[in-house]
């Protein structure tokens, strides 16, 4: 923008500007109702730029200006997304087309060719002609990407738009400007819910339902599409419970708004004929607002259903996710306790058949046991001498009794005459 309105503009040409803004403002209001987006953002751009000039950027003059241009970028890009998918779309099957003309064109050539030369003579030239006609495609995007480095999106140029529209009415302390401020944060929301920021759509949402609530009346249809755009942030963002409860919310406001209008076409229409009413009657009004509410609350209803099934579907999938998971662990608890108590088992019923071998300290100290046992039953080791064993000492007391025996028993000889 322009650098921002000093003393030095006086107040005729201040004026000026602004009755001029004020007739851009106009045209550009018309073409957003007429669908002429294109339009209305040139138009609203070149109001910020008149106001900005005169008045200075961050003017409370230039709020309104700013506003709508916020508003016109941001449907401007959502059109321009549906276009994109649509154009996208005609492009795959036009390819396909394509691909099959060629198929058809080919079979063509080949029953037409006369020869091999001829045929490789004209691949090259195609092949030449594709590359030709595939760099100067690529120079072309570079040239374009060069040409405008720093363009950014209409979607941040709108969420800069509102949001120093937001900054500026926030200033003022009456009630209008507290308003066009709560608009400004449920424009600034839609632009967070078209980036898929939903946090940050959910903060805005929110401040402009504390504002709307402290200043309008709690059947005013702007509650109520507060609490829808605060039902699709949520959605979008997995908090089923409280997108339901902020749909419902909205669906209150609106049938509180149903029910004082028919009262109001009730007691208007009592005492009338059958006579139709002009168009600018506030009964007609009133009944038309009835019909269109009443066409918007089905659609609400259905995303509490959608918003139903979807938690319905958490839940189901949660608790199946659990279910396989404790079945899973009381399948693997059981095998681990049987592998690691096995070996244990095994090695304790076969300690009674395993013999330890005894070292040679052991060996010796049996030994001594042994003899001492056996010397104290009376055993023949007893009456073992170092220099002999008991068997010899037995042979020679034997062979001394037998000699003993033959001295004494021997006869007396005869002595010759």
């Amino acid at each position: 923008m322009d650098t921002p309105g000093t003393s030095s503009s006086s107040d005729k040409e201040r004026m000026e500007a602004a009755e001029t803004a004020v007739a851009i403002l106009a045209q550009g209001k018309r073409n957003m109702v007429c669908g002429e987006i294109p339009n209305a953002v040139n138009q609203f751009q070149e109001a910020c730029k008149v106001l900005a000039k005169a008045y200075g950027e961050t003017a409370k003059e230039c709020a309104e200006a700013y506003f709508y241009y916020g508003q016109s970028l941001l449907d401007l890009a959502r059109m321009e997304t549906g276009v994109l998918g649509n154009a996208l779309q005609g492009e795959e099957e036009g390819e396909e087309e394509g691909e099959e003309e060629e198929g058809e064109t080919a079979e063509e050539g080949d029953t037409a060719e006369e020869g091999e030369t001829a045929e490789e003579g004209d691949t090259a030239e195609e092949g030449e002609t594709a590359e030709e006609s595939q760099d100067s495609q690529e120079e072309g995007e570079e040239g374009k990407k060069k040409e405008n480095p720093d363009d950014i999106s209409n979607l941040q140029l709108a969420w800069e738009m509102l949001e120093l529209a937001k900054v500026i009415y926030l200033k003022d302390e009456d009630k209008k400007s507290k308003l066009k401020a709560a608009e400004s944060f449920l424009k600034l929301g839609e632009v967070s819910l078209e980036t898929e920021n939903y946090e940050q759509a959910i903060s805005d949402f929110k401040e402009c339902l504390k504002i709307q609530e402290a200043e309008l009346e709690p059947d005013d249809r702007l509650l109520a599409e507060t609490h829808y755009q605060l039902g699709l942030a949520h959605g979008f963002n997995k908090q089923y419970d409280d997108s339901i409860d902020q749909y419902r919310k909205a669906i209150k406001v609106m049938e509180a708004k149903m029910n004082k209008l028919k009262k109001m076409v009730e007691e208007g229409t009592q005492g009338k004929g059958k006579e139709p009413l002009p168009a600018d009657d506030p009964i007609k009004a009133a009944q038309q607002e009835i019909k269109d509410l009443e066409e918007i609350l089905p659609d609400i209803r259905s995303k509490i259903e959608d918003m139903e099934e979807e938690k319905k579907n958490i839940d189901e999938l949660k608790t199946l996710t659990k279910e396989t998971l404790a079945a899973a662990t009381s399948e693997l608890k059981p095998a681990e306790s049987t592998d690691s108590s096995e070996p244990q088992k095994a090695a304790s019923d076969i300690s009674h058949l395993v013999r330890r071998k005894r070292k040679p300290e052991e060996e010796e100290s049996a030994e001594a046991d042994t003899k001492k046992t056996r010397q104290e039953d009376g055993s023949g080791d007893a009456t073992t001498k170092p220099n002999g064993t008991a068997n010899e000492k037995s042979e020679s007391e034997s062979d001394s009794k037998k000699k003993e025996a033959m001295d004494v028993g021997e006869p007396p000889r005869a002595v010759a005459s």
